[in-house]
């Protein structure tokens, strides 16, 4: 079939392109010719059909003459006009400094059973017009939905932003890329977050993340971190294998352990376990008394030996992982003022865990907004290309699995 429909990401801005049947986006943003468009909404749902009337450029503040709108009659230009003030005073525009391509839209269809795309990814895709006529109530591509509604994609690639094909991937074992295709998969996310965030001038992030993370105060904008003052040698990790303390480990009482993530300096080790739809396992292969958080704070504090350590659990919500949530809560109130009963713990170590300096819970959505902050604040084209990838892709991810 033909793949004459455009669609686009537009969950934040789908409210007023219907209002005013006006769309824009970056100029330099480029696209296939086709003789529909249409956009999707959150979760990927598709209500309308349209075709481009007409298209024209404007820089920013985005303020047009009557001699700017001039070709276009009364009702058009009223159109235009409302829409810049309604996105100005809503979502915005990702770049300020950046000049925008504007779409006049003529609706064409309205798709009353309201499809659903899936994948529902960041970037454009196209389909055939025949896909949204069909009634179908899922229009699927490059995938399958399993029995139980998720959906999977043919090829795991599918399923990462960036860094498809990192030798790393294909060495993976095959149980590891086959939940790297859910598009529920923790994997995915931890991937599609952490490896953006390597492509990006920590300058922009660091103390965000920190604020965020570790410190766990509000963070406000414009704290740039000049360059001599980021740690030295800071590096992002992800899912390497660590050894357990010897002592669990020469008498068979713990194997190595996978980290999800692990960010690190000369100074500091952060250690973070990544969780989506799931909570913490509540035991080990080899101690049933022992949970994941106490394994990762064990394991990680050893793997720092003399650096400062950090511990977080990265969740979407509490009330997904609420045990976790309990465990870190309980642990970081044990480690500031009962260090006698953390410490019980961990009778095998010899040097009481010393080094241990917090532990956290820290949110996916706090992805979104430091993503979202780099657009606003980046300099360099290509960063900020990667943080808008990432925020919308994680903005309609977690959105999207909050409501559910």
């Amino acid at each position: 079939m033909n793949q004459n429909v455009l669609t686009l990401p537009a969950s934040g801005t789908c409210k007023i392109i219907y209002e005013h049947s006006i769309h824009a986006f970056p100029s330099h943003y480029i696209y296939k010719e086709t003789p529909y468009v249409a956009f999707r909404e959150r979760g990927g749902f598709i209500e309308k059909l349209y075709t481009v009337h007409d298209r024209f450029v404007i820089s920013p503040p985005y303020e047009l003459t009557s001699t700017d709108l001039a070709r276009f009659d009364p009702l058009i230009q009223q159109r235009i006009r409302t829409y810049i003030q309604d996105r100005k005073k809503g979502f915005g525009f990702d770049n300020p400094d950046q000049a925008y391509m504007f779409w006049v839209l003529d609706q064409e269809i309205t798709l009353p059973h309201r499809p659903k795309v899936t994948p529902n990814t960041p970037g454009h895709q196209y389909f055939s017009y025949e896909d949204f006529i069909s009634r179908e109530p899922v229009i699927t591509k490059n995938g399958t939905v399993s029995k139980t509604g998720v959906f999977e994609y043919d090829d795991f690639r599918d399923n990462l932003l960036i860094d498809k094909y990192n030798p790393i991937l294909s060495s993976m074992r095959s149980m590891k890329t086959k939940h790297l295709r859910s598009e529920n998969s923790e994997d995915a996310i931890t991937w599609n977050v952490f490896k953006s965030l390597q492509q990006i001038n920590p300058q922009f992030w660091y103390s965000e993340l920190i604020a965020k993370g570790i410190n766990q105060t509000k963070y406000s904008l414009k704290q740039l971190v000049p360059t001599d003052q980021l740690p030295l040698n800071l590096t992002i990790n992800l899912w390497e294998t660590i050894k357990p303390p010897s002592t669990l480990l020469d008498n068979q009482l713990e194997g190595p352990t996978e980290v999800d993530v692990i960010i690190e300096s000369e100074d500091f080790v952060w250690l973070i376990e990544a969780k989506f739809k799931s909570d913490i396992s509540t035991k080990t292969t080899h101690n049933h008394s022992r949970n994941q958080v106490l394994r990762n704070i064990d394991v990680g504090s050893h793997y720092a030996k003399g650096k400062d350590f950090y511990f977080s659990l990265l969740i979407l919500e509490d009330s997904i992982s609420p045990i976790g949530v309990s465990a870190v809560e309980t642990y970081s109130r044990e480690l500031t003022s009962n260090a006698a009963q953390f410490e019980s713990q961990f009778l095998h170590r010899s040097d009481h865990l010393s080094n241990v300096q917090g532990i956290t819970v820290l949110y996916w959505h706090h992805f979104v907004e430091i993503f979202k902050n780099g657009m606003k604040e980046l300099e360099d084209d290509f960063e900020q290309l990667i943080a808008a990838r990432a925020f919308h892709w994680m903005m309609e991810k977690v959105d999207q699995m909050v409501k559910k």
